[in-house]
């Protein structure tokens, strides 16, 4: 198992968010996204404050999204509040 870190903006207000998840490698050296991709984040910004999503594909591709019942008026689908992140590191 490694631990990737992570980098991602809240979807809503674009605050920057940092987390880290423990992920396996498969035999082609990609990640192994059916145990743990996931990871779920509050925003500490005071006027947003709201719960989103972050996830990490198997090319280590980060994806932030906002769960379904908090996109409100402001969106009419999900993906168009979709932000992309940045892997950090990698560690062993």
């Amino acid at each position: 198992m490694v631990m990737v870190k992570y980098e991602a903006n809240c979807p809503f207000c674009n605050t920057l968010h940092q987390g880290a998840l423990e992920m396996e490698y498969r035999k082609d050296k990609k990640f192994n996204v059916r145990k743990n991709n996931k990871n779920f984040h509050v925003c500490g910004n005071t006027e947003c404050s709201r719960e989103f999503v972050v996830e990490i594909d198997s090319y280590g591709k980060v994806v932030a999204m906002p769960l379904k019942v908090n996109l409100g008026d402001k969106w009419s689908f999900p993906w168009e509040a979709l932000t992309e992140g940045k892997v950090i590191k990698v560690i062993d």
